[in-house]
């Protein structure tokens, strides 16, 4: 019997439309839950704002690749920082556009939250870490 790949943690469930419109500075409508294009295991939630977007993927075990986990990750033109957080390890990246990026690891959990241009210094950052804490 062959193993398969854990669920991934539902990633609407780590932030709410409330607190992603207070960190990126636009009020933010959450989107539907659903499985990403490229990696069917890996989950997505997107909020939308006329301002901007967020966006947060969720994976389990192997897929941590299919959410950008490297280490360290890939920050093309940017800044990147460690972001490490009570029982995980983690990245931002601000990119030369002020697309803003947290790639997190915790245990065999994987996370990502990427905040469109014109968001607040730091607004992924502090999504990514509030996410970080929800997750198992």
């Amino acid at each position: 019997m062959a193993d398969s790949e854990p669920d991934a943690v539902a990633p609407c469930s780590l932030l709410t439309a409330t607190e992603v419109s207070l960190e990126a500075g636009s009020t933010f409508l959450q989107g539907s839950e659903s499985p990403s294009e490229g990696d069917h295991r890996t989950l997505q939630c997107p909020y939308q704002s006329p301002k901007g977007w967020t966006y947060v993927w969720t994976a389990r075990g192997a897929g941590g690749t299919s959410v950008g986990w490297q280490e360290p990750p890939r920050c093309p033109d940017g800044e990147l920082e460690n972001a490490d957080g009570p029982g995980y390890r983690a990245y931002t990246c601000t990119t030369g556009t002020n697309i803003q990026y947290m790639r997190v690891r915790k245990g065999d959990n994987y996370l990502r939250v990427d905040v469109g241009a014109g968001a607040p210094p730091a607004a992924g950052r502090r999504l990514g870490a509030l996410a970080a804490a929800r997750l198992p």
